[in-house]
C-alpha cells in the first residue's frame, strides 16, 4: 500500500534581495511588499531607485527580520 505523498508549495516570494557586501539591494515584488516598504523604510537620504531600497549592510539583517517577521518571502 502506498501512503499518500505530502507535497509542498513554495511561497511567491514578496521581495527579491540581492547582498553585495557593503550594501544590499531590496526589490518589492508584490503590492504587499511596496506597502511594507512605504511603512516601514525611509525615503529619507540616497534612494534613487525607489521602491527598490538600497540597504547599508549594518541595517541588512534588520529589516530582513522585519519582513519575515510580517510574515512576507524573500528570495
Amino acid at each position: 500500500m502506498h501512503s499518500p505523498r505530502k507535497t509542498t508549495v513554495a511561497a511567491s516570494p514578496d521581495f527579491n534581495f540581492e547582498n553585495y557586501g557593503s550594501l544590499g539591494l531590496l526589490r518589492p515584488l508584490t503590492e504587499s511588499a511596496k506597502v511594507w516598504i512605504d511603512e516601514n523604510v525611509s525615503r529619507q537620504g540616497f534612494q534613487p531607485y525607489w521602491p527598490t531600497v538600497i540597504i547599508e549592510s549594518r541595517y541588512i539583517n534588520t529589516v530582513l527580520d522585519g519582513i519575515i517577521g510580517n510574515g512576507l518571502v524573500i528570495r
